[in-house]
């Protein structure tokens, strides 16, 4: 296995660093495995991580080159790699890389993803994020909503924390990943909108090897009756201002 653990920070160049936040300082020996990390700023450091300061083009967001990091490792020029470990930059792990990628892909999977913490179902997602923390606009997840009802999507389904990604680099994963981040252009930037949506779709489809992980990473207690996960944490946000222009994409 050659593994790559990539994660990304993007923000406004005019925002103080410690309301950014910063790349997870892990201490362990790491072996052959790569730690790429993505920032725009050039004051965003790490004695531990390669640090790749790119330019973020104009038509973009922060948030959405996050997105674009996350659901795309193809195109990033990473290290080569048979399987990759994406963590939003507060998550981290306390177990060996390769042996967390080996416990859940196993041999019959591509992708894993752990199930939300709180919620079951899209719709109440989007009410949540639109309507409670302004995290996109009501009129453009009231659409995308409006679709996949229409398509079929279940009330209730398995929805995800997508914070932490686990994938073999196969054309199965890579078209998963894709297929988000279509929909993340076209509709809302909230990945856990239009995740369980494909996940749904490429199941009805037939395709076996997205494993739900069921235990929570996050760092507030859930609703849902989930453990703790053992191997995956987070770290509290450093801000609120990380948030961003709605009219921005």
């Amino acid at each position: 296995m050659k593994l790559t653990v990539y994660t990304a920070l993007f923000a406004d160049p005019a925002l103080p660093l410690e309301e950014v936040g910063r790349f997870f300082p892990f201490k362990h020996d790491k072996g052959d495995v790569e730690y790429v990390a993505f920032t725009n700023r050039e004051d965003l450091k790490s004695d531990y991580w390669d640090v790749r300061v790119v330019d973020i083009p104009s038509a973009m967001s922060w948030r959405m080159m996050s997105r674009y990091h996350k659901w795309k490792p193809e195109l990033l020029k990473l290290p080569e790699y048979t399987h990759s470990l994406w963590m939003d930059s507060q998550c981290y792990f306390k177990f060996e890389p390769k042996a967390i990628i080996d416990h859940y892909l196993k041999d019959n999977k591509h992708t894993a993803i752990h199930h939300h913490t709180d919620l079951r179902s899209i719709y109440v997602e989007g009410m949540v994020t639109s309507y409670v923390y302004n995290n996109d606009k009501p009129s453009i997840v009231n659409r995308q909503l409006e679709r996949y009802y229409e398509e079929g999507m279940p009330y209730q389904y398995d929805h995800f924390e997508t914070g932490i990604l686990m994938r073999k680099n196969c054309r199965e994963s890579i078209e998963f990943s894709s297929e988000v981040y279509k929909e993340l252009e076209t509709d809302s930037i909230r990945d856990q909108i239009s995740t369980p949506y494909v996940v749904w779709k490429r199941r009805e489809a037939g395709d076996e090897g997205i494993l739900t992980i069921t235990e929570s990473f996050t760092a507030h207690k859930g609703q849902l009756p989930f453990e703790k996960s053992k191997i995956f944490f987070t770290e509290p946000k450093p801000s609120e201002k990380l948030k961003e222009d709605l009219n921005k994409r």
